[in-house]
């Protein structure tokens, strides 16, 4: 009989988020707290599917906890540079900016791309900037000439531990009693998945999905 492969979806889940990497939180809620208190730019760089956006949205529900931080949340496209041109900041309350797919700059020509630096240069004064880009170089050179109010944040892989975890919860999605066993994967198996994923939980899901398919004859 079939089995139902748990690992189709390689979307992060609430499922996934028990693993809820602590020490990036506790990093990067640091960072933005005092980027609050002061003004400052920060960069939070990744490779897709390292999970910045579960990070990021953990981050913005402690931020919402506090009444007087206002806060403004935008994927980056050319039409944001007018709306945080008019963006005005009311000196009641701390405000807090969110740029993602930040790398998305790259669609402009070069004088533009200059104009929302400066622009960035000039909120990050009085306001804490989020950039959440995916590029191994990106505005932080530009930044590093312009603002000593500059801060990069980098999210690596996770940890062996943490990506097993990952991986348990979605088999116990398809068992009928719950386990912290790897089967039907080995450990020789297990290594080699995060081996090639380097930690990135969306790479591991993918392999997990084909080799699962391999072990099980599973159905969607």
């Amino acid at each position: 009989m079939a089995t139902y492969n748990p690992f189709i979806s390689i979307t992060y889940s609430d499922n996934d988020v028990i693993v809820d990497r602590v020490n990036e939180k506790i990093d990067l809620l640091m960072l933005v707290n005092d980027a609050l208190e002061h003004g400052c730019i920060i960069i939070l760089k990744g490779a897709p599917g390292m999970g910045k956006s579960t990070l990021i949205n953990v981050v913005e529900k402690e931020l919402r906890n506090s009444k007087n931080i206002e806060i403004v949340k935008e994927e980056f496209t050319p039409a944001v540079y007018n709306k945080l041109r008019n963006l005005q900041v009311n000196p009641a309350k701390r405000m807090f900016i969110e740029l993602d797919d930040f790398n998305n700059v790259e669609m402009l020509d070069k004088l533009s791309q200059q104009r929302v630096i400066d622009l960035l240069y000039s909120l990050g004064q009085k306001a804490a900037i989020l950039l959440v880009e995916n590029r191994e170089e990106g505005v932080e050179k530009e930044l590093k000439t312009q603002s000593k109010q500059f801060k990069k944040y980098q999210l690596e892989g996770m940890s062996r531990d943490d990506l097993r975890q990952i991986i348990i919860n979605r088999l116990n999605l398809s068992r009928t009693e719950k386990s912290n066993s790897l089967a039907p994967f080995t450990e020789v198996e297990y290594e080699k998945i995060y081996k090639k994923s380097k930690g990135n939980p969306r790479i591991a899901l993918l392999i997990c999905s084909a080799l699962f398919d391999q072990k099980t004859n599973s159905i969607i």
